[in-house]
């Protein structure tokens, strides 16, 4: 038989190493198998709680909010009357969520006004006016 030129030690622990695999650290095998028991955990908690709320599902109230009652004296349709500057013509209208409208009038030299009317009561609830700044 020949002699190897390898050291012995070299050629024992690679005849070794392909015969005998290495054994994993224990604190990795404990990690992979309590992630696996979580993850069957969970997965059971999961499904329980589906099957729960399939069973008891309860419906859900509808809330219906009723449109604030006229007032008795208004008979037919709440009418707008907004004295007009001259020159002055509505330039956007927009519904607010308390129900109240505002609408913008602007006029010839850029002055603004802008009011809020309530047509459930028929009245101009507030009036904002701005001018448009004059030189001196």
């Amino acid at each position: 038989m020949e002699t190897s030129d390898m050291p012995p030690t070299l050629a024992e622990s690679t005849t070794n190493s392909e015969s005998v695999p290495p054994h994993p650290p224990r604190a990795l095998v404990a990690a992979v198998i309590i992630m696996g028991v979580m993850i069957i955990v969970g997965a059971a908690a999961l499904v329980g709680i589906i099957i729960y709320r399939i069973v008891h599902h309860a419906p859900t109230p509808v809330v219906r909010q009723e449109a604030p009652a006229l007032s008795s004296s208004l008979s037919g349709p709440a009418l707008l009357s907004l004295p007009r500057r001259v020159g002055e013509q509505v330039t956007m209208m927009s519904a607010r969520p308390d129900g109240a409208l505002a609408v913008m009038l602007k006029d010839e030299q850029g002055n603004m006004r802008i009011v809020l009317w309530s047509p459930e009561q028929a009245r101009i609830i507030a009036e904002l006016t701005m001018t448009h700044p004059t030189s001196p």
